[in-house]
């Protein structure tokens, strides 16, 4: 008998705008990962309940995260995700509002020793700037939160220079470079 393994892979929105760039290039990634089989969760941070850390050190104890809302779901998933596909814009030097939300939620599991990430991290940072500009940003962020809670960063798409809400699908080598991302998970 034959055993199928299916790659679990959940995707994180971190952006107000759904239908956005980062949410077009995420969808790119998402095909290439179908191809392989994979089973996808898409979560639009902007459309949940999540609330901040509270930083109260209840998690510390070996005990969950003391707030139950869609960030303590989706810590959960995370917890059993192969895969996990974040995209943020970055405004003003930095990932959104709602990136910063979710990622320090991660503390929940930096402070219990019973909790790790250990699945591949796929970033996608969009912004109007060039490409390359925020590269030291990208790289720290790719350290912390992320590296520090167990997570193995394999790639990462930069795409800048766009502004205006799904301008990005002109772009065909950052299309194509989605796509083949996905593929290679």
């Amino acid at each position: 008998m034959e055993v199928l393994i299916v790659m679990k892979v959940t995707t994180i929105i971190a952006s107000p705008r759904k239908g956005g760039n980062g949410d077009v290039l995420v969808d790119e990634i998402i095909k290439g990962t179908e191809e392989n089989g994979a089973e996808v969760t898409k979560y639009y941070i902007d459309e949940l309940d999540v609330e901040p850390c509270h930083a109260c050190g209840h998690c510390g104890d070996g005990i969950d995260c003391k707030v139950e809302d869609d960030g303590a779901k989706i810590i959960d998933e995370l917890l059993d995700t192969d895969v996990l596909i974040f995209t943020t814009p970055i405004y003003y030097g930095q990932m959104s509002a709602q990136g910063k939300l979710i990622t320090d939620r991660f503390y929940s599991v930096s402070r219990n020793p019973q909790k790790e990430f250990n699945g591949k991290a796929v970033f996608v940072f969009t912004h109007g700037a060039p490409s390359g500009i925020y590269d030291a940003y990208i790289e720290a962020t790719k350290a912390s939160p992320f590296g520090h809670t167990g997570w193995d960063v394999v790639n990462t798409l930069d795409a800048g220079g766009i502004q205006e809400p799904g301008s990005i699908k002109e772009s065909e080598d950052k299309m194509k470079e989605a796509f083949e991302i996905g593929k290679a998970l």
